[in-house]
This record gives C-alpha cells, structure tokens and sequence, in this order.
C-alpha cells in the first residue's frame, strides 16, 4: 500500500492526502514521536497534526509513484525538465547531486565563484578541478558572471567533463545559460547550473529567458524566492540530459535523508501552486514601479544596481557614495527595522517576493534616505585575490591530516578546508591551493568590515599538516 493515495477521487495531491490524514481521528503507532499531537508549543499544534513519515498512503520520497511524485511531475512541467526531483536538503543537495551523478573522478571545469557546496561535491566525488573566473570589469560594484567566450577558450585547452557555474549569483546577476550549454555541448561536456537564487524566473514574464532549462541538471532553491520551507529545493534534469532519471534518484538516495520532512515538501507543492497564480506577475509590477521611484529620487550617495541580464526583482544597493561600507549601512537598517540578506563592503543585498507588504517598502526607501554619513572610502572586494594552481586535489586536500592555524599567519601552507564572507559563501581559501598573502589580507578585511566568515574556526584556518609553511 505504500505510496498509493488514500483518497478514491483521483488524482489526489500530497496535501490532500497529508490533509485527509491530519483531520482524521487514526491511532498513529508510527515515528514521529510526537504522533501529530505534541510538538513545540502553540506553532507545533498546528504542525503537528501534518508532521508524518512514509506511511501507507503517503509515498516514498526515494521511490515515488503516487502524491510525490505528482508535485515532481508539476514542477518539472512549470520549469520544463524532463523530470524534476523535490529536495530537503536544499540547493546544497541537488548541487552533490549533480556533481556526483557523474561519476568519480572526472574533470570539472568549476566557476570559481560557486557555492562552498560545490566544493564539497567535488571532493565527495574526487574529481579534479579546473577554474573559470567571471568577468569582473574594473570598479563593477558586484561579482560578474562567467561567459560563453571564456568557457569556450577553458575547453579548447583541455577537455571537461561537466561544466559547473552559477547563475544568478547573489547579486542578480545572470549567466547567459543557453549560449554557455551550447558550447559545453559542442566540447562533449555536460552543464551543471546552480539556480539556487532564480527558483521564481519561470513566473516572471522578463525573466523566463533567464531559466537554466538549456542546462543538462540544474537546482533551485524555493525556500530562497518563493514560498517554500527552509531547505526546500528542487532539482531539475532537462529534457536532453543524458543522465538517466533512475541515476539522479539514486545519487539522491546516497546523500538525502531516510526519513524526509512531509511539512517541507508540502511547502513545496504549496510554492508552486502560490507561483502559478499570477503573483509574481503583480510583484514583478511593484519592482518596476519601486525602481521608478527611487530612480527619480535617489538618496544621496547610493544607488540602486541596474542593467541586463539582471533580476529585477533583487535589490542590490551600493552605498559606498555616502563614505560608508555595506556593513554600516546594513546596521543602520536593522536599527530601522529593515533586515536585508546581506552586505559587502559596498553594497546591500534585498530579497524581494510577493510576500513582501507594501509598509515594508516605504520604510525601506525612508531608512535609505536617513543612512548615515561617513568619511570610509569603500568598494567591492570580490572574493578571489588571484588567479592560481591547485597544489593537491580538493578530496587529497579535504581529506588530509589538518592543524589549525592563525589566519595571519597561514600564508604559504596549503588550505583544508574552504573559507570565505558568508553569505555569499564563496570561496577566498581553497581546499588543495596553496594560501598567499593577498589571500590572507582579504580574509582579514571582510572579518575586519563585520562580516561573517566560514571556514574559520576561533580564528584559525584548517591547513594540511604535513605542508610546511614556505
């Protein structure tokens, strides 16, 4: 009986069967613990009840043929895969995923400015690596973005199996997936693409283009736009993926848990319904009116990030015209009541969505107005200090006898562990890349401006022991 809907009116959906078991009276002599009765308060009480396991009725994430698996084929239809597969473990799931799906230890040619999970997939699958650095025009307030040119002339020195970038990255800015997925193909490797930030472009007239459908697999993060639980992402394989589906799956199996969370793949199957009603259509409206206005009344000394290939729908605000960092600026918002994703030396990162109110955005334009003033000469430090060689494998490099060392002091040993400002988490310290000063000094200067770090643990960096400082 496991996962056959319990309802005789078919098709049944996963919340109307995780629904129809939640109102029913059935003695529950089966995990969670709670049995859908005691759980965290008044929140819980209403949690509760839909908290359940793969009970009979209730499908099988790592197997699915009945209500989950209808919420994976609706996905797949909204963003135009061949299949899509529900995720919570987040994009952070779907990215060793894809990257494990290829097998081990093949060549990867790897954006350097992807998400610290993609080097976990790496050395999970003990592949080697070879970079590709976005464009990043000289005083560019944000990262750029790898190009098709630069991936052409990457494969034209050396052959990869997959290509691995992202787009967009945490400031909007987007890769031009299609032409990029062209040249991959052309040089017999496939493309990965981590979408984690553009879960909502299918349901943007302006930016469906944008959708990494051209992709081979591809993840989205639905928690990060739209209206999904924490951790709660999709992964995509595209209709030309040479992957088989029952591959994806068990990759899958090996990394997600036994025992999936119903209350986020409900929120799934909710998110996409919530898309498809035209809301981001209303809020992609409310974006083009916003930036209206603030374009005809910018407050002094900040401006509002705009041009092509762009989303929207994300507000990226550098306030290094004013003489202060993104840091301070982030700080005087919170004291407004304003909590923005994240901040850089220069800049202030918005998520928006349709659940926004509207209150929210007048208060935000008038705590833009009120920023302080400083006498700081800012700009934006892109992640990556230079260009450089690998010096042992990420796996060899992760996997190694690790001390801990000060980060002033770990210029010339070899890094173990990936480090970085989080958000956007990319990686400045690569595991298997010997540390440099520049390095160091970046490090230094995104702790010094307050923002967060990973990979760093009471101010040491994990180095491979064995390396001896030069």
């Amino acid at each position: 009986m496991r996962g056959k809907p319990m309802r005789d009116d078919q098709p049944c959906t996963l919340p109307e069967a995780v629904g129809d078991y939640a109102s029913s009276t059935i003695a529950r002599f089966h995990m969670p613990g709670h049995k859908g009765r005691s759980l965290m308060g008044p929140l819980g009480a209403a949690l509760a009840p839909w908290d359940i396991t793969e009970i009979a009725g209730m499908d099988n994430l790592h197997a699915p043929d009945g209500v989950i698996l209808t919420t994976e084929q609706a996905y797949a239809q909204a963003y135009g895969a061949r299949h899509s597969f529900l995720l919570v473990g987040g994009s952070t799931a779907g990215i060793l995923a894809m990257l494990l799906s290829l097998g081990k230890n093949k060549r990867v040619l790897l954006a350097r400015d992807c998400h610290k999970s993609a080097i976990a997939g790496i050395a999970l699958a003990g592949h080697t690596c070879d970079f590709i650095y976005p464009e990043f025009p000289k005083g560019a307030p944000f990262c750029g973005v790898v190009t098709p040119e630069a991936v052409a002339a990457a494969l034209s020195r050396r052959h990869a199996d997959a290509v691995f970038l992202t787009s967009p990255n945490y400031y909007g800015a987007c890769a031009d997936v299609a032409s990029i997925a062209a040249v991959c193909h052309r040089h017999g490797a496939l493309l990965l693409c981590d979408q984690a930030h553009g879960a909502h472009f299918p349901f943007v007239p302006e930016l469906t283009t944008l959708v990494a459908s051209a992709a081979d697999l591809w993840c989205v993060s639905a928690h990060k736009t739209l209206s999904a639980m924490t951790q709660s992402a999709v992964l995509h394989a595209s209709l030309s993926c040479p992957i088989p589906d029952a591959h994806i799956r068990k990759t899958l199996s090996l990394i997600e848990t036994s025992s999936p969370s119903y209350p986020l793949m409900l929120s799934l199957d909710w998110a996409l319904n919530q898309a498809q009603s035209g809301e981001w259509e209303r809020h992609a409206q409310r974006m083009h009116t916003l930036r209206e206005r603030f374009e005809a009344h910018p407050p002094a000394g900040v401006s509002l990030l705009n041009g092509p290939m762009l989303d929207f729908t994300r507000l990226v605000f550098c306030v290094n015209g004013r003489g202060i960092s993104g840091q301070m600026a982030q700080d005087a918002l919170i004291a407004r009541g304003i909590m923005p994703e994240m901040a850089d030396l220069a800049s202030v990162v918005c998520i928006t969505s349709p659940a926004d109110l509207d209150a929210w955005y007048v208060r935000l334009l008038t705590a833009l107005e009120a920023l302080p003033y400083g006498d700081g000469v800012f700009s934006y430090l892109p992640p990556v200090a230079a260009q450089k060689e690998p010096v042992v494998s990420v796996r060899d490099a992760v996997l190694a006898a690790t001390e801990y060392i000060p980060l002033e002091a770990c210029a010339g040993h070899i890094c173990a562990q990936a480090a970085g400002a989080y958000p956007p988490g990319v990686a400045t310290l690569f595991p298997g890349e010997r540390i440099e000063q520049a390095d160091v000094q970046r490090m230094c200067a995104f702790r010094d401006a307050g923002l967060s770090l990973f990979g760093i643990t009471e101010g040491q960096t994990a180095c491979i022991k064995t390396e001896k400082a030069v």
